[in-house]
């Protein structure tokens, strides 16, 4: 080996030492690639989700630069949730009048302004209606929006639940005409006419490693546990049933926590994500808060019904996403994985930083394990069997040598 070899071999070792030390409290690494631009986006792998604190705190962006500096470079983070822009467009009810037990509400919207979603308020609390929504630009001619759309609100001791939310896709009219089929009249207090716009690109399927359907007839009450194949964030759940019947049952999502094992089984620990009412006319799907938990309890009551059977279930959730700011040239690498950790204070969460609108993603190399250097524990100086032969032959030839003087050393008869 020659002496350029030498050194970049002293070279390495020395940069690997350095950042070694300072990584060494986290268990896994990824190397972050192609970085071009001060401000990069990071999407974050499911790998690692497996080995991080639920609230990531404990990720770190470390780099080793040319000079073999250790430097953080600081990011900001979120969960890149579907944006939802609601726009709420204003209107006019021109009338209401009846024929041939069909109730007509119409709506002038004095703008261009698109709509696709019409929520409406009654002050009836108890109600199953067929409605009709006509578009039209100059009230001559009215076209079909939706026929037979079913709108329901349902009041009593058991449950409070109402549908009154009308969804399709986007039109551009100047009128909009209600009508609803009912033998008593409905009296509308208002109406909320929107465009929404909702974007999905930021979700992704999360795999169900296995779900169970229990019947407690007891308590009436259906409980399906989900069990997803690994940890990362969840924030919807789809329940489809196979039943043609209308149902209407309360329904309670939770999140398992924590387990502890006593004489007795287990002891569960849960945690409420959504309540709200699985319905034959909505597409029961609950949003919640991202959790990170493998296990989602699903329970629904059915009081004196039968049970409903359950076709299958799904889960999505968000893509999560740092943005990096690098100013030095270094070879970066996301780090995580370390249960002592507190979440990162940086000043581009404070302050107001203006970014660019185009930031690219960076590619992520493969997660490497960071090896823990082990703790060298000295044996107890006794319990070593040489160090006690060799106190032991100490010790004899002190006492040896000590009743060697005293016999060779008689004290004097007096004289």
């Amino acid at each position: 080996m020659n002496q350029k070899q030498n050194k970049a071999v002293l070279f390495f070792l020395l940069v690997t030492t350095v950042f070694y030390a300072q990584m060494q409290k986290y268990d896994a690494k990824i190397e972050l690639k192609n970085i071009t631009d001060t401000w990069h986006n990071i999407v974050l792998p499911d790998t690692v989700f497996a080995n991080t604190q639920d609230h990531l705190s404990d990720i770190r962006i470390y780099g080793i630069t040319p000079k073999n500096d250790t430097i953080e470079a600081p990011y900001l983070f979120n969960y890149t949730s579907p944006e939802l822009k609601t726009k709420t467009v204003e209107y006019k009810l021109l009338n209401a009048s009846t024929k041939d037990g069909i109730y007509y509400f119409t709506l002038k919207v004095p703008s261009k302004d698109p709509i696709n979603h019409i929520k409406l308020d009654f002050e009836n609390t108890n109600f199953d209606w067929k409605v009709s929504v006509e578009a039209s630009h100059h009230q001559k001619k009215w076209f079909k929006i939706y026929d037979d759309y079913r709108i329901v609100a349902i009041k009593n001791n058991l449950t409070n639940y109402s549908f009154t939310d009308i969804n399709f896709s986007a039109a551009e009219y100047t009128y909009f005409r209600i009508g609803i089929k009912s033998d008593e009249e409905p009296i509308l207090k208002r109406a909320t006419l929107e465009l929404k716009q909702k974007t999905t690109a930021n979700i992704t399927d999360r795999k169900l490693k296995s779900y169970n359907i229990n019947e407690d007839k007891k308590n009436k009450k259906t409980i399906i546990n989900v069990n997803l194949t690994k940890k990362a964030p969840t924030h919807q759940v789809t329940i489809n049933v196979s039943d043609d019947i209308d149902y209407y049952r309360p329904i309670k999502i939770e999140e398992l926590l924590d387990s502890v094992k006593t004489d007795k089984g287990y002891l569960y620990d849960y945690n409420t994500l959504s309540v709200g009412t699985l319905s034959s006319i909505e597409n029961n799907t609950f949003t919640f808060d991202n959790t990170f938990s493998k296990k989602i309890r699903i329970t629904i009551l059915n009081f004196d019904n039968q049970p409903l059977k359950i076709k299958n279930i799904s889960a999505k959730g968000y893509k999560y996403l740092l943005t990096a700011r690098f100013t030095e040239p270094a070879t970066y690498y996301l780090t995580y994985g370390n249960k002592d950790a507190y979440g990162p204070s940086y000043d581009i969460a404070q302050l107001n930083i203006k970014m660019p609108k185009n930031i690219k993603k960076l590619s992520l190399g493969e997660p490497v394990f960071i090896a823990k250097k082990e703790k060298q524990t000295q044996e107890p100086l006794f319990n070593n069997k040489l160090w006690l032969w060799v106190i032991m032959v100490l010790i004899m030839t002190i006492i040896g040598w000590f009743s060697y003087k005293m016999l060779s050393n008689k004290p004097e008869e007096n004289k």
